[in-house]
């Protein structure tokens, strides 16, 4: 009994290191996963747009904050092409595209790769900044964008392209569990407005905050992380029952923002299992939009809707085979373009093989040559047999010329003579005398020079060279003046 109670009695013994780090592996593998299943998007402008909207550009980013290329650069020579060809690898699923015209601002929201492509008219936006400007206690952190926000939005689906644009702005952004989700996670909000009147997106960006109900404002702030100054009174009672304080001053809480909270709240003064209030402020930006047209495919398929121009069947119709000739034209220039760089690729090779095959054959050529004719390589018997070639070529030539056979003082085989010596060696090649030849312009100097076993070399130099040239003038110049002098003085004694 007595050990059974000890046992009881013990603490639960900590996992172990292995068993910790399988846990951490598998919440990483299993966050890497949720990662790269939710929507990410690529936010761009194209073409020249503008200061303002490139700021509306990076405004949208932030919206679409963490799952999009924050630090996208666009240069003017990429194409929808190059975007295209990364945006698979980086598990890019939307393109949001600006462009400006002379009519306006628009924008483009593709589904990547299939489509379809919906054209909208921005006819207004403002950016964050001038949204923030009109705030007293603007509330902007950079942990708001740490998560994803919550799209709320109220498009009807009673249409075709009602229904495609509700299922494209819900896919922008992740779907959320609400058994699994947590609050603390959820702290910006994306409201997309429908207006049937005038058939205007409204879309608005805020932040999403918890605080407690039924509580006075003096009482809210004692519970912020920074309380309000005591130093002018005497008791804290003073700052609930002083001049224009009650308990139900500033209460703006109703039904329609009171929610009962089911976890735990990093907010101040919120208990789990109460009901709070929520607040939302809005930190930009605005847009509002009017829907233009829905194409299929990326950017170049069958128009589905388009608000401004209406066609007949037979219209559609002959589009639509206009379009599959011009694809049918593309697709054989594609296998013409391809058969020819398989054609040169070929060639590329079977010229490559040729040549290394002629490589080698010289190579044993050459070889075989060195061990046929090594006694006939030196330069007496090459010689020989030049002379001999020639001559014959010669006299083939005078027979095919005159009809008869030359005589034989013509075409002598005779070799140029070389002396050789008694014993048979040649003659050495003679001694250039030294003496014979012109000394050079400075060989007294070097003589000397020599004679005290060290090295002279004379080098022009200009500075000097110009000294001297002055240095002859002041001369010629003084020698004048002497001559001037004597003749003056000449003239007077006469």
């Amino acid at each position: 009994r007595h050990i059974r109670i000890r046992n009881m009695g013990r603490k639960r013994a900590k996992k172990g290191k292995a068993a910790r780090n399988a846990l951490a592996n598998q919440s990483a593998e299993a966050k890497e996963e949720a990662y790269t299943k939710a929507p990410h998007s690529f936010v761009f402008q194209r073409g020249r747009v503008g200061k303002t909207v490139k700021e509306l550009v990076m405004d949208v980013r932030k919206v679409m904050e963490p799952f999009t290329a924050s630090s996208l650069k666009v240069r003017r020579k990429n194409v929808m092409k190059d975007f295209l060809t990364i945006a698979g690898p980086l598990h890019v699923s939307h393109f949001i595209v600006f462009s400006k015209t002379d009519v306006g601002v628009y924008m483009k929201l593709i589904c990547i790769p299939r489509g379809p492509t919906m054209t909208f008219k921005v006819n207004e936006f403002s950016l964050a900044r001038d949204v923030l400007s009109f705030q007293k206690h603007p509330d902007v952190e950079s942990k708001l964008f740490i998560n994803h926000a919550v799209m709320v939005t109220n498009l009807p689906s009673d249409s075709m392209e009602n229904k495609l644009m509700n299922v494209t702005f819900k896919n922008l952004f992740p779907s959320i569990n609400p058994s699994s989700v947590k609050l603390n996670n959820m702290r910006r909000s994306v409201l997309v407005n429908y207006d049937p009147e005038t058939k205007s997106i409204d879309i608005r960006h805020y932040t999403m905050r918890v605080v407690p109900t039924g509580v006075s404002r003096t009482v809210k702030k004692l519970m912020r992380s920074k309380l309000p100054n005591l130093g002018h009174h005497s008791d804290i009672a003073d700052l609930f029952l002083g001049q224009g304080l009650s308990d139900s001053e500033g209460e703006q809480d109703g039904p329609h923002s009171q929610v009962t909270v089911p976890q735990k709240v990093k907010d101040r003064g919120v208990a789990r299992n109460t009901v709070s209030a929520i607040r939302l402020k809005e930190i930009g930006p605005r847009l509002t939009l009017q829907l233009i047209k829905i194409e299929e495919g990326f950017e170049d398929g069958n128009v589905l809707y388009h608000s401004l121009v209406q066609k007949t069947a037979e219209e559609v119709e002959a589009l639509r085979v206009a379009r599959r000739k011009k694809q049918k034209i593309k697709q054989v220039r594609t296998q013409r373009q391809e058969a020819n760089v398989r054609k040169k690729k070929e060639e590329k090779e079977e010229h490559i093989k040729k040549t290394l095959e002629g490589m080698k054959k010289k190579k044993q050529e050459m070889k075989d040559g060195d061990d046929d004719g090594d006694e006939d390589d030196t330069p007496e018997a090459t010689s020989t047999n030049l002379n001999e070639h020639s001559d014959d070529d010669d006299i083939e030539y005078y027979r095919q010329e005159v009809g008869q056979d030359p005589e034989p003082e013509m075409f002598s085989r005779s070799k140029k003579r070389t002396r050789e010596d008694e014993n048979g060696a040649e003659p050495k090649s003679k001694r250039r005398r030294e003496d014979k030849f012109k000394t050079n312009r400075f060989s007294k100097r070097e003589a000397v020079a020599d004679k005290g076993h060290k090295k002279f070399s004379v080098k022009f130099n200009r500075k000097q060279a110009n000294g001297d040239r002055k240095t002859k003038k002041m001369t010629m110049g003084h020698n004048k003046m002497n001559k001037q002098n004597k003749s003056g003085k000449r003239r007077k004694k006469l």
